[in-house]
């Protein structure tokens, strides 16, 4: 991956989970060629169910790992709030006055 640096390539790799809808934040700490540690924030989406997490999360530092290495030290924090994409009119709210 040509100009592309560590946090690049773990998202790019994360990306390609089914599991992951966005990577919220990719920090990683070091040098380029020797990464200590790598802490990433995703978006976790199309989980069977709460027992089916783990396994997840797993295969997602096992993604991260194939970028970064055995030696480092991975945390993959999950976001599983489901984002609020619908939009709610005042008026389904409100109930207006007669004044």
């Amino acid at each position: 991956m040509p100009n592309s640096g560590p946090a690049t390539q773990i998202r790019e790799a994360l990306l390609t989970s089914p599991y992951v809808e966005e990577v919220l934040t990719a920090h990683v700490e070091g040098a380029e060629e020797a990464i200590a540690v790598a802490g990433v924030r995703v978006a976790v989406t199309n989980v069977p169910d709460l027992a089916s997490l783990p396994q997840v999360l797993a295969q997602l530092r096992a993604l991260v790992r194939e970028v970064v290495g055995d030696d480092a030290a991975v945390f993959v924090e999950p976001d599983v709030t489901e984002p609020d994409r619908k939009h709610i009119s005042t008026e389904s709210i409100v109930i207006r006055s007669w004044d």
